[in-house]
């Protein structure tokens, strides 16, 4: 017999989680959130606290392993049983596969964000490898340096409507950032990137691509697909009945969720609720991507874009809803 529900990981979807059932029991090894979707402000000159706030977590340990048929968590101080589980471990970047990776900067935590920011102090040339949402913003933020964007594929940010597609292309050149399509980065040194095509100096290379589960998944004996639990739709394994994963740590059989905040909010609640018995559907609203083009707010959908004020208005009612449940969080 377990302890209850437990929630690996604190970020977004991780409280959302707590939220739902405040007497469910989180490990995180942090008593910090790190929120990525502000790492590029902390490069704009925003102070540390915007992009990392201290919450509440109920056991701090380093999660190394799960016993999914013992149900036990194994953590670097203790091992803990669980009635039910919920994996929220967030997400890591997939570089390893680029020859020379250690001489990239990632951009996966806060501390990567404040290491970027030092860096770029003393840069001229600057590389950003990957052209999706991340790769952009950070092409459109960084001021004052020579840069250039390496894009694997035809168009950036594959799979949106192409006319936004084009508009970003459009603006991020007109800001003086040179974009290289339909070149793969081979190797990485000290002072230069090289493509299956072309070679680029840099004495600042970032790594904005390759999003997947957390790393750690990887090692745990269960069904999952790019470090994320295959789960159903109502965010249970499909392999244990007990188990149940959302935000950056589920993957929908059957369904291509973008991993946005409102995924990781609404993936938090319902997965929790239906660990407490209920049996809700996990359903997909494409309510869209709000993205920072050099200080420009473009609302992106599938079928179309918007650049109008009510974006901000809608980013800043966001960004004051997470913060206000993450003091809630840490007043309860």
């Amino acid at each position: 017999m377990g302890n209850g529900i437990y929630i690996l990981g604190m970020g977004l979807s991780g409280i959302y989680a707590k939220m739902a059932n405040k007497s469910a029991i989180s490990i995180d090894k942090s008593r910090f959130i790190d929120i990525p979707t502000r790492y590029i402000y902390i490069l704009n000159g925003y102070e540390n606290d915007y992009a990392r706030k201290e919450r509440r977590v109920d056991i701090l340990d380093d999660i190394k392993n799960v016993d999914f048929k013992n149900r036990e968590i194994k953590g670097l101080n203790k091992t803990y049983t669980y009635d039910k589980l919920i994996i929220a471990l967030g997400h890591s970047q997939a570089y390893e596969n680029i020859d020379g990776y250690e001489n990239m900067i990632k951009l996966e935590t806060f501390k990567d964000a404040d290491l970027l920011k030092n860096r770029l102090e003393n840069s001229n040339n600057v590389v950003i490898i990957g052209g999706g949402y991340l790769g952009v913003e950070l092409a459109g933020i960084i001021k004052g340096k020579k840069i250039n964007l390496i894009n694997s594929g035809k168009h950036l940010l594959n799979g949106i409507n192409i006319n936004a597609s084009n508009y970003i292309k459009n603006k991020l050149e007109n800001m003086g950032v040179n974009i290289i399509m339909n070149e793969r980065v081979m190797h990485v040194t000290t002072d230069r990137v090289i493509t299956n095509n072309s070679e680029i100096l840099a004495d600042t290379v970032i790594y904005a691509g390759g999003i997947t589960g957390n790393k750690i998944i990887k090692t745990f004996d269960i069904k999952q697909e790019n470090s994320r639990i295959i789960v159903n739709n109502k965010l249970r394994s499909v392999e244990y009945d007990d188990v149940y994963a959302c935000g950056d740590s589920m993957k929908i059989m059957n369904l291509n969720v973008p991993l946005t905040a409102f995924m990781a909010r609404k993936s938090g609640e319902i997965s929790m609720k239906n660990a407490m018995g209920n049996d809700l559907e996990f359903k997909y609203t494409a309510s869209g991507n709000i993205i920072n083009i050099g200080g420009e707010l473009l609302l992106i959908k599938s079928n179309k874009f918007q650049k109008n004020g009510v974006i901000k208005i809608i980013k800043n009612y966001v960004n004051k809803k997470t913060d206000k449940t993450i003091k809630k969080l840490n007043n309860n």
